[in-house]
């Protein structure tokens, strides 16, 4: 069965998934329901639990899970307090309205809750060809967080490229073709080795004057994007320091110099520093 909020989407996805139900009525839940999935903003997610309790349902024999990747699964505490099994089950995955279930293939879901919902959960993750990572209420914001850091900023570093390059009069679809092959052999490496040994260019080689003149452009073209320059700069320096490619001396070199980019009055037009 799939009850939503309307019921053109509970029918839209109903006749997708073959269900024998769909509707908008929280009520219509069918009663023959051993596994409740709850698909809704992580905010909406407190209040459904607690209008679900309500439901006439055998929740004892239910486990409900909630696919937050943050939140845990005591959120769904109105419904554990009704004997219901809860379970957050968090696949590791950028999905769009366009995905299929091949879109789930070998990919992880965090998983945490009580044993039996946790055992649920793993069997779901098998059933569905998923792998599945184990974890605690404590640990789950920072495995959201390493989650949003991986896709979600890949995504706006990837607008970031492409605003500098839209300053050089290239449209969008040029830009994500010249630099889609480089992002992608750059997975490819990731793949293949850690990031130490992956990591190239002007910092891992030291090369200060290249830096440099990327701190100059951006002041003086693209003034905003300074702060997000450095950042990733400075962490970069941390990593090529890591790796055993950067020298001690050059990185604080290269960290004053980075500091600078940001510290300094914006010039009205190019100046060395």
């Amino acid at each position: 069965g799939v009850v939503s909020k309307t019921r053109e989407h509970a029918e839209a996805l109903g006749r997708k998934v073959e269900a024998r139900i769909y509707s908008s009525d929280i009520n219509d839940l069918p009663t023959a329901t051993r596994l409740l999935v709850l698909c809704v903003p992580d905010s909406a997610l407190e209040q459904l639990a607690d209008r679900l309790r309500r439901v006439a349902h055998p929740w004892r024999q239910t486990v409900v899970l909630h696919t937050s990747g943050a939140l845990p699964a005591r959120v769904l505490q109105p419904l554990a307090d009704q004997g219901a099994r809860v379970l957050s089950f968090h696949p590791l995955q950028a999905l769009t309205p366009r995905s299929d279930a091949s879109a789930l293939d070998g990919v992880y879901a965090g998983i945490e809750g009580d044993p039996p919902a946790v055992a649920a959960g793993v069997e779901l993750a098998a059933n569905l060809g998923m792998r599945y990572l184990v974890l605690s209420a404590e640990a789950k914001p920072r495995y959201h967080l390493a989650a949003s850091v991986a896709s979600n900023y890949l995504v706006t570093l990837h607008a970031v490229v492409q605003q500098i390059l839209q300053s050089l009069d290239i449209d969008r679809e040029t830009a994500q073709a010249v630099m889609a092959p480089l992002v992608r052999g750059t997975l490819d490496n990731l793949d293949a080795s850690t990031p130490e040994d992956a990591l190239t260019g002007a910092i891992v080689r030291g090369d200060l004057d290249t830096v440099r003149q990327h701190g100059l452009a951006l002041r003086r073209h693209l003034p905003s994007l300074v702060p997000v320059y450095a950042s990733l700069a400075m962490e970069t320096i941390t990593l090529a320091v890591r790796s055993g490619r950067l020298d001690p001396d050059k990185a604080e070199a290269m960290l004053d110099l980075v500091n600078k980019m940001v510290t300094l009055p914006l010039p009205a037009q190019s100046t060395a520093y």
